[in-house]
């Protein structure tokens, strides 16, 4: 089954501002690939089209996607993970894996859906502090995740989890995974809302920047 691919480096839009800040989609836009490949996959259109980075990036600016960090109030650029509602997309699961093993379990069931997107959020440089980098899960293996890797440039952004993003040591992917965001879209009729800042919206706690 063929799958969207989305490269954050892709000269289309790597000089895009994430949000309204002064980062951009080459240096910060992994988590913001990683969901526009799986909507774009489970059927989800903006304005009759498909929601490519800079769509997605667009839609969200403007429909409380970013919010800014306490530290730089004008740096509208840590995504909302509960903001898909008016997509017709639901936030079903989001989990912090960080100081424990990842129920990897939960990846498994939800890949058997057509109708769902796994993103998570992986160690950028294994094994020494953790820098946060996100993927999209594509498909489950009994040692192993296939991944839509946005860090890579060219035209396919496919790789696997423990090949990239795990040192030799580890056994299984629940070491490799740090926090699971699972999606389902439920039509674009569905009556769901975005997410209020006056309720509980689930932010990226942070962005990292690397260099190409």
């Amino acid at each position: 089954m063929g799958m969207t691919m989305y490269s954050q480096l892709d000269d289309r839009w790597q000089r895009i501002m994430l949000g309204e800040s002064s980062t951009t989609i080459g240096a910060n836009g992994c988590l913001l690939c990683s969901v526009a490949s799986g909507l774009a996959d489970v059927g989800v259109m903006i304005d009759g089209l498909p929601p490519d980075p800079p769509r997605l990036n667009r839609w969200l600016a403007r429909n409380k996607g970013f919010v800014a960090p306490r530290t730089a109030t004008k740096e509208r650029n840590l995504y909302v993970f509960n903001s898909l509602g008016p997509l017709g997309v639901k936030l079903v699961e989001y989990i912090d894996a960080r100081s424990s093993a990842a129920p990897v379990a939960k990846i498994e069931k939800a890949l058997a859906r057509e109708d769902t997107l796994v993103a998570i959020h992986v160690d950028f440089s294994p094994g020494g502090s953790n820098q946060q980098h996100w993927v999209r899960a594509l498909s489950w293996h009994t040692t192993d995740v296939r991944i839509m890797d946005p860090w890579i440039r060219g035209d396919s952004q496919e790789a696997y989890l423990m090949t990239r993003y795990a040192l030799p040591s580890w056994d299984d992917p629940a070491r490799a995974v740090f926090r699971i965001a699972i999606y389902e879209f439920r039509g674009a009729s569905a009556t769901l809302t975005a997410s209020s800042l006056n309720e509980r919206a689930i932010v990226q706690d942070r962005l990292y920047t690397y260099q190409p």
